[in-house]
Protein backbone atom coordinates (compact mmCIF):
# COMPACT_ATOMS: atom_id res chain seq x y z
CA UNK A 1 0.00 0.00 0.00
CA UNK A 2 1.72 3.36 -1.16
CA UNK A 3 0.41 6.45 -3.04
CA UNK A 4 -1.46 9.48 -1.99
CA UNK A 5 -4.40 9.43 -4.20
CA UNK A 6 -6.79 12.64 -5.01
CA UNK A 7 -10.13 11.87 -6.93
CA UNK A 8 -12.57 13.16 -9.60
CA UNK A 9 -16.19 13.00 -9.54
CA UNK A 10 -16.32 10.05 -12.01
CA UNK A 11 -14.14 7.45 -10.77
CA UNK A 12 -15.41 8.42 -7.24
CA UNK A 13 -19.21 7.99 -8.44
CA UNK A 14 -18.52 4.76 -10.38
CA UNK A 15 -16.40 3.29 -7.04
CA UNK A 16 -19.34 4.47 -4.65
CA UNK A 17 -21.59 2.50 -7.64
CA UNK A 18 -19.70 -0.38 -7.37
CA UNK A 19 -19.79 -0.38 -3.15
CA UNK A 20 -15.76 -0.26 -3.40
CA UNK A 21 -14.78 3.12 -1.29
CA UNK A 22 -14.28 1.32 1.39
CA UNK A 23 -11.47 -0.89 -0.73
CA UNK A 24 -9.55 2.51 -1.71
CA UNK A 25 -8.12 3.33 1.86
CA UNK A 26 -6.35 -0.66 1.63
CA UNK A 27 -5.26 0.03 -2.05
CA UNK A 28 -3.68 3.23 -1.02
CA UNK A 29 -1.88 5.23 1.98
CA UNK A 30 -5.05 8.01 1.55
CA UNK A 31 -7.65 9.67 -0.72
CA UNK A 32 -8.13 12.89 -0.88
CA UNK A 33 -11.21 14.38 -2.02
CA UNK A 34 -11.15 18.28 -2.96
CA UNK A 35 -14.14 20.20 -1.36
CA UNK A 36 -15.30 21.09 -5.79
CA UNK A 37 -15.37 16.71 -6.18
CA UNK A 38 -17.54 16.68 -3.13
CA UNK A 39 -19.68 19.25 -3.80
CA UNK A 40 -20.41 17.68 -7.41
CA UNK A 41 -21.07 14.17 -6.27
CA UNK A 42 -23.40 15.33 -3.60
CA UNK A 43 -25.04 18.32 -4.15
CA UNK A 44 -28.19 15.87 -5.48
CA UNK A 45 -28.59 13.39 -2.62
CA UNK A 46 -30.59 11.30 -5.32
CA UNK A 47 -27.46 10.88 -7.51
CA UNK A 48 -26.09 7.92 -7.72
CA UNK A 49 -23.27 7.25 -5.25
CA UNK A 50 -24.12 10.13 -3.43
CA UNK A 51 -25.06 8.55 0.01
CA UNK A 52 -22.03 6.45 -0.18
CA UNK A 53 -19.68 9.06 -0.91
CA UNK A 54 -20.47 11.03 2.27
CA UNK A 55 -20.40 7.92 3.90
CA UNK A 56 -17.15 7.12 2.92
CA UNK A 57 -15.91 10.42 4.43
CA UNK A 58 -17.49 9.93 7.27
CA UNK A 59 -15.92 7.05 7.85
CA UNK A 60 -13.03 7.78 6.57
CA UNK A 61 -12.09 6.06 3.65
CA UNK A 62 -11.53 9.35 1.87
CA UNK A 63 -10.78 12.12 3.31
CA UNK A 64 -11.86 15.85 2.32
CA UNK A 65 -9.65 18.50 1.54
CA UNK A 66 -9.90 22.30 0.74
CA UNK A 67 -7.43 23.28 -1.99
CA UNK A 68 -5.76 27.03 -1.42
CA UNK A 69 -6.51 28.86 -4.94
CA UNK A 70 -3.31 29.10 -6.46
CA UNK A 71 -2.37 30.16 -9.98
CA UNK A 72 -1.98 26.48 -10.67
CA UNK A 73 -6.00 26.12 -9.68
CA UNK A 74 -6.82 29.37 -11.68
CA UNK A 75 -4.67 27.54 -15.14
CA UNK A 76 -6.72 24.90 -14.32
CA UNK A 77 -10.08 26.08 -13.89
CA UNK A 78 -9.89 27.68 -17.38
CA UNK A 79 -9.65 24.35 -18.44
CA UNK A 80 -11.55 21.92 -16.87
CA UNK A 81 -14.95 21.97 -14.21
CA UNK A 82 -14.45 22.74 -10.70
CA UNK A 83 -14.00 19.50 -9.33
CA UNK A 84 -11.27 18.68 -11.87
CA UNK A 85 -9.52 21.38 -11.57
CA UNK A 86 -9.59 20.98 -7.75
CA UNK A 87 -8.66 17.44 -8.30
CA UNK A 88 -5.42 18.17 -10.65
CA UNK A 89 -4.01 21.21 -8.70
CA UNK A 90 -4.31 19.08 -5.43
CA UNK A 91 -2.05 16.02 -6.98
CA UNK A 92 -0.40 18.67 -8.23
CA UNK A 93 0.52 20.41 -4.91
CA UNK A 94 0.58 17.43 -3.12
CA UNK A 95 2.92 14.77 -5.86
CA UNK A 96 0.22 12.63 -6.04
CA UNK A 97 -2.08 10.39 -8.66
CA UNK A 98 -4.62 11.70 -9.73
CA UNK A 99 -7.37 9.96 -9.95
CA UNK A 100 -9.62 10.67 -13.45
CA UNK A 101 -10.44 9.02 -16.20
CA UNK A 102 -12.14 12.04 -18.04
CA UNK A 103 -9.88 12.18 -21.48
CA UNK A 104 -9.40 15.89 -21.63
CA UNK A 105 -8.86 15.44 -17.48
CA UNK A 106 -6.33 12.74 -18.06
CA UNK A 107 -4.62 14.84 -20.91
CA UNK A 108 -4.15 18.00 -18.78
CA UNK A 109 -2.39 16.11 -16.34
CA UNK A 110 -0.06 14.43 -18.15
CA UNK A 111 0.51 17.17 -19.95
CA UNK A 112 1.71 18.92 -15.96
CA UNK A 113 3.54 16.07 -15.31
CA UNK A 114 0.81 14.78 -12.47
CA UNK A 115 0.60 10.99 -12.71
CA UNK A 116 -2.77 9.67 -13.75
CA UNK A 117 -4.99 6.50 -12.87
CA UNK A 118 -8.54 5.59 -13.76
CA UNK A 119 -11.10 3.35 -12.32
CA UNK A 120 -10.12 0.87 -14.81
CA UNK A 121 -6.73 1.03 -12.72
CA UNK A 122 -8.15 0.65 -9.18
CA UNK A 123 -10.28 -2.37 -10.51
CA UNK A 124 -7.37 -3.97 -11.52
CA UNK A 125 -5.53 -3.41 -8.69
CA UNK A 126 -8.45 -4.49 -6.03
CA UNK A 127 -8.55 -7.95 -7.86
CA UNK A 128 -4.52 -8.24 -7.83
CA UNK A 129 -4.49 -7.32 -3.83
CA UNK A 130 -7.15 -10.09 -3.17
CA UNK A 131 -10.30 -7.16 -2.14
CA UNK A 132 -12.16 -8.37 -5.43
CA UNK A 133 -12.83 -11.88 -6.87
CA UNK A 134 -13.70 -10.66 -10.45
CA UNK A 135 -13.56 -7.69 -12.35
CA UNK A 136 -15.61 -8.70 -15.33
CA UNK A 137 -19.31 -8.39 -13.44
CA UNK A 138 -18.00 -4.67 -11.54
CA UNK A 139 -17.00 -3.69 -15.25
CA UNK A 140 -20.33 -4.90 -16.52
CA UNK A 141 -22.13 -2.94 -13.81
CA UNK A 142 -20.30 -0.09 -14.58
CA UNK A 143 -21.83 -0.49 -18.37
CA UNK A 144 -25.00 -0.96 -17.04
CA UNK A 145 -25.35 2.28 -14.82
CA UNK A 146 -23.92 4.16 -18.38
CA UNK A 147 -20.32 4.31 -18.49
CA UNK A 148 -18.93 4.06 -21.45
CA UNK A 149 -16.00 1.75 -21.98
CA UNK A 150 -14.63 0.53 -24.75
CA UNK A 151 -13.87 -2.94 -26.09
CA UNK A 152 -10.26 -1.93 -25.94
CA UNK A 153 -10.43 -0.70 -22.71
CA UNK A 154 -12.52 -4.03 -21.07
CA UNK A 155 -10.29 -6.20 -22.84
CA UNK A 156 -7.27 -4.75 -21.28
CA UNK A 157 -8.44 -4.67 -17.99
CA UNK A 158 -10.02 -8.39 -18.69
CA UNK A 159 -6.41 -9.67 -19.58
CA UNK A 160 -4.43 -7.58 -16.58
CA UNK A 161 -7.12 -8.85 -14.19
CA UNK A 162 -6.07 -12.14 -15.46
CA UNK A 163 -9.63 -12.83 -16.87
CA UNK A 164 -9.39 -13.46 -20.70
CA UNK A 165 -11.52 -15.87 -22.28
Amino acid sequence: MTKVVVADTGPLIALALLDMLPVLSGLFSVVYVPDGVVIEATQDMYRPGATAILSAIEYKHIVRRSIAISDAYLDLAELLDRGEAEALALAEALNAIALVDERRGRKVATKRGIAVTGTAAVLVKAKRAGEVTAVKPLLNMLAQSGYRLSSKLVNEVLKLSGECD
